[in-house]
């Protein structure tokens, strides 16, 4: 039977917790020693989450008013919006031995376990004495003769010939963002069709016909070519760019074709992607071996005032040599972002979590509940890219 000492309250109504295959602890201690609930007295304050967990997974027995509820009760008592994709990822890391609690229960410092990678970079300029004729139908742009052909050779801007294959073919094609690119620096840009010249804004006004947040990945292309980076299309890849560090060709000293090993997508805050779509595009930059950037452009500092995604969790891990972190000794190392796979996130949503997890100097966790109840996991770590206005994350995959 239950006694005082395992009392629980929940949302200031006061239920009974049993667990009924402790035999070495009460109740209370063992929800103690596995850090559920919070303690107060001779009571313990339980989160519905919680609550869900221990009837569910502990097949503890939950009391209210006196009355046992069975578990379709339960569920349906503590029932609110999004809970089960939350409550999914508290049992999964639960399960694997780990421990974490809720951030209003959690002191909220600095604790300094943000990694930041930087990135190298290097002075960047250039000179095109030549024209690029614009296809404004198709969004590209085409450039002729010698000039054009040395200016893809020493800069890799476009394809001259035919893609790894240099030699067949005549012409340098320009993609849209390139385009961009280089007539906002000033190159002499002409409308293919009527041979006028085109400022940089009828340029943009044309491509964002075709391309709706073309001037955010331009943002972000710029931010990074300015910088001495290499960035090609990254349609092959799911991802708007891949990337090259500075210094490197098209072709190599013993003319193989170059290959990139990073990739950015562009996540304008404007934008709401599905988990799905987010977990496609890193799974196939990682199939290839590929790191997966994530840019979010456009981010002011009232966006973050303004914008305050709610985190789920505060968690711990592992040591070195596999000892789990324990909440009564150790600080946390984890904030965990909980959604389902067909939730959407934006990019200013995404944004302030990252700003988050920057400010208590822990790492973001995106945790993705498939409806198989199977849990995915994507660890964010900031890079610092000289100058940048602009946030920068790689995002991975994560076993716990």
């Amino acid at each position: 039977m239950h006694n005082e000492g395992d009392r629980m309250k929940v949302e200031k109504e006061e239920i009974y917790i049993y667990l009924e295959n402790d035999k070495a602890f009460s109740t209370n201690q063992s929800l103690r020693e596995s850090f559920i609930g919070e303690p107060k007295g001779n009571k313990i304050y339980l989160h519905p989450i919680e609550v869900l967990y221990l009837a569910n997974i502990r097949k503890a027995k939950v009391f209210e008013n006196r009355q046992q509820l069975s578990l379709s009760q339960v569920f349906q008592r503590f029932y609110s919006a999004g809970i089960f994709a939350r409550y999914n990822v508290y049992r999964d890391w639960k399960d694997r031995g780990l421990f974490l609690t809720f951030p209003e229960r959690s002191r909220m410092e600095n604790f300094g376990k943000t990694p930041i990678k930087k990135y190298p970079s290097k002075q960047f300029s250039f000179q095109a004495n030549f024209p690029i004729f614009f296809v404004k139908e198709e969004c590209y742009s085409l450039a002729f003769g010698k000039d054009a052909r040395k200016f893809f050779e020493e800069y890799w801007f476009g394809q001259w010939g035919v893609y790894k294959n240099i030699e067949r073919g005549n012409l340098l094609t320009l993609d849209a963002i390139e385009t961009l690119y280089l007539s906002k620096k000033g190159v002499e840009t002409i409308d293919v069709s009527s041979n006028k010249k085109m400022p940089f804004e009828d340029v943009l006004r044309e491509v964002e016909k075709k391309i709706p947040y073309a001037s955010r990945m331009l943002e972000i292309y710029e931010d990074w070519r300015d910088k001495g980076f290499i960035l090609k299309t990254g349609f092959k890849f799911g991802t708007h760019f891949r990337v090259y560090f500075p210094g490197v060709k098209p072709v190599g000293g013993k003319k193989e074709w170059q290959h990139s090993k990073h990739v950015i997508h562009v996540f304008p805050k404007e934008v709401s992607m599905p988990m799905s779509e987010w977990s496609r595009a890193i799974r196939v930059a990682h199939s290839v071996k590929k790191t997966f950037i994530m840019a979010i452009p456009g981010m002011k500092k009232e966006d973050y005032l303004k914008e305050k995604t709610p985190i789920d969790f505060v968690a711990w891990h592992r040591k070195s040599g596999n000892e789990v972190e324990r909440p009564s000794k150790d600080s946390p190392s984890f904030l965990i972002l909980s959604l389902n796979e067909d939730e959407n996130l934006s990019g200013k949503m995404l944004a302030s979590a990252l700003d988050r997890a920057d400010e208590l100097g822990l790492r973001l966790l995106i945790a993705i509940n498939d409806r198989e109840t199977s849990v995915t996991y994507y660890l964010a770590n900031r890079i610092e890219l000289p100058g940048s206005e602009h946030k920068y994350y790689e995002i991975e995959w994560f076993t716990p």
